[in-house]
This record gives structure tokens, sequence and C-alpha cells, in this order.
């Protein structure tokens, strides 16, 4: 027994012995590795968790056309109880059709002269509220360079600019109040990617001319050379350079010789992505080298189904959503990144106007054509085909979202 007892005793010391090392294992760890997981020369941690040379950040784009409120539109969303304008329920489908995008572009076609009532054709001024209304759904770039942005002339157009200098966590680009804010080129962030946005038109309708001249920052009136400046401004300090462009030919479903020299002379230039506006129909798209080109966008929400020319009912209520895919590759070790644009496709849309009962007056609703059904547009399906062959004129390899399943 003595023996045994003997035995049992030495290995009680080594279990004892064993344990104890494993605990200053321990201990020594939590202290040098726990202890210090701040510090990126901290050896330990710099073996376990060896960081992987190659980072990949993704974001999504999402782009639409012209914000075009004309009266009926305006006039639906009043609500004189209150002295107020909402056009939310106009944007209940749009909202849901945005969501789970990073970068969610509109062209706003018309001024907010908050000093100024609303006016329709051909001199435009529109409630802010659409503007909140639109952010609210969740857009977050727009362009306000167009044809109508000297509409309410000078002042009208610098109250325009401060109202969307005012939105903090909005790129929004084209007019400006002064010339510092004209420049000061906004740069923003999605998921890791950087970007920012330049606006122009190809002019005003004639009206502006002199407070053009003397303050030329109030509209970005496009030019070669003014092009080159501002791309040279912001071209190395963002991942992706954005440029819209109002231009082209009204009701034209083609893009126009000058259009795709204007895209060809910004693709030489260094821009990523062009989106055309001011048609108030789609035109189509294409890749000019590693650069993604959307001629026209059509309206996003208009009521230009009114409109007394046969071609303006045809197209002026039928626009589209595109989207695409932006991946930015950063490889530490060789110190090199990489940005790539795909998966480029499309949704149209369209300017339903309906009687509203719970407000006893017209009212409308941008429809996107995959939740599209014949209550809305009896001859839809006629409509895509016809629109889906305008869009792919150019390059068919675009994935249109198809219609609902019957």
């Amino acid at each position: 027994m003595a023996r045994l007892k003997k035995r049992v005793k030495k290995k009680l010391i080594l279990f004892t012995f064993i344990l104890a090392v494993i605990l200053l294992g321990i201990f020594t760890f939590k202290l040098v590795f726990k202890g210090n997981e701040g510090n990126p020369d901290n050896p330990i941690k710099n073996i376990l968790e060896k960081e992987d040379p190659i980072k990949t950040y993704t974001a999504k784009l999402i782009a639409t056309g012209d914000g075009l409120i004309h009266s009926p539109l305006y006039n639906a969303a009043y609500n004189s109880s209150t002295n107020t304008y909402d056009f939310s329920n106009m944007l209940t489908f749009t909202k849901e059709k945005i969501k789970d995008y990073n970068i969610k572009y509109y062209n706003q076609e018309t001024v907010f002269d908050t000093s100024s009532k609303p006016s329709s054709y051909p001199i435009f001024n529109t409630p802010s509220a659409f503007g909140q209304n639109m952010i609210d759904a969740g857009f977050n770039l727009v362009s306000l360079s167009s044809n109508h942005s000297m509409d309410m002339g000078a002042n009208g157009a610098r109250l325009s600019a401060k109202w969307w200098e005012s939105q903090n966590d909005i790129l929004a680009t084209g007019m400006a109040s002064s010339e510092e804010k004209r420049n000061e080129h906004k740069i923003m962030n999605a998921n890791g990617i950087t970007y920012t946005m330049l606006s122009y038109t190809y002019g005003t309708n004639g009206l502006g001319g002199s407070a053009l001249t003397n303050e030329p920052y109030l509209v970005n009136l496009f030019s070669e050379e003014k092009a080159l400046e501002d791309i040279a401004a912001v071209r190395d300090k963002v991942d992706i350079l954005i440029v819209s462009m109002h231009w082209g030919d009204e009701y034209k479903q083609t893009a126009t010789e000058k259009q795709r020299a204007q895209a060809k002379f910004l693709a030489d230039n260094g821009v990523d992505i062009i989106l055309g506006t001011h048609s108030h129909c789609i035109q189509p798209w294409e890749w000019i080298d590693d650069t993604v080109v959307f001629y026209s966008f059509g309206n996003f929400i208009s009521n230009q189904m009114g409109a007394e020319q046969a071609m303006v009912r045809k197209v002026g209520v039928v626009g589209m959503f595109a989207t695409l895919d932006i991946t930015k590759t950063v490889d530490t070790e060789n110190d090199t990144t990489t940005i790539k644009i795909d998966n480029i496709g499309a949704d149209l849309n369209y300017s339903y106007r309906y009687y509203n009962n719970n407000i006893h007056k017209n009212d409308y609703l941008v429809i996107p054509f995959s939740k599209m059904e014949s209550k809305y547009l009896n001859n839809y399906e006629s409509v895509y085909n016809e629109f889906s062959e305008v869009l792919k004129a150019y390059d068919s390899n675009i994935n249109i979202e198809p219609l609902p399943s019957i």
C-alpha cells in the first residue's frame, strides 16, 4: 500500500506541474495577445491573424430619369387644409424598388424657388416638398442642371441651389449658390467606394443670359474646357466619377451624333459612368471602352400623357430604372486598386394617372414594369417589348427585368 500511495503522489505532483504550465501559458497568451489587441506590432496576433492582402468592396447603383412636375402633379399633392404638399404616395413602389441600392440617382428637372408659388409649363417652379419626398424615399444623388434651371430667374436658381445645399447627406450637383459651392465637389462613400458626380446642361431655353454671364456658377453649362477642368479637380480623389448630361433632342428615341461625340469625349477623359437626361423618353445604352453610358432614362414622373402631340403621349410616360454593380479590389501587397462595373440591368417604369377617391381628384403613381398589371396599363406587354428594343438598340447585353408572371 505504501508503494502504491507513493506512485499516486508522484502522479499528483506531475499533474500539478502540467496544470501550472497550462495556466501560465493561458495567462501569458492573454497578457500578450488579448491585452494588446490594438497593438499592430503584437507578434502573436500577427502570426495568428495574418491579414488577407486582397480586400474587396462592392456598391450597387440605381438611376432614373426626370422629375418633371406639371401642375396636375403638384395639385394632386396639395392639401388645402394644411397648405402643404405631399408626393410620398406617388413613390410607394419607388421606395421599395430602390431600397437595396447604395447610390440612388434621379434628375430634378425643375427648380424649387421657395419664395414663389408653384408653376407649370413653360415656366416651371416646384414645391420643395417633392425633393424632400424623394430624399425620404431614399434618393441620394441628384442632378440639378437642366434647360429649366433658369425658369425662375437668378434668384429662383439661387434659392433652389441653397435648398439642395442644405441637404447634408445628399450629393446634388449642377447648380450652386456661389462659386465656392460650385467648386466644392463633395466626395461620397458607399461601402468603401468613393464617388462624386459632375452635372451639365446644353442650355437653359435662352433664359438667364446676363445672369449667367455674371454668375455662371448658378447652372453648369457644358463645355469641353469646363468639363476637363472639373474632371482634373476630382479624378484622382475618387474611385468612381459620374457625369450627368442634360442633352440631346426631346422625344427622340436615339442619341444624336453630338451626344455620342460628347460621351466619347468624357469616356476618353476618365469618366466611369454617364447618366443622360432631357429627351423625356428612353434612349439606348452602351459601353464606350470601360465607360457605361445611358443616353436617356426618360421621365421618372410626369403628366405628359396629357400633351397634344401623339409622340409625347406615346413616350412621355414611360421611363426606366437602370442598375449596375461597382466592385473595388485592393491588393495591398502589390499596391494596386482595380474598379469593375458590371451586371448592367434595367426595369421600365410608367407614370400612372388615376382618380384617387381618398383625395377626390386625379393622382399619380410610378409603376415599375416588374410590378405592372393591366389595371395600370392595358397594353403593357407591347409597350414593354417596344421600349426594351429601344434600350437595347446599341447593346443588347442588358438584363431587363421581366414582366410579372400572370
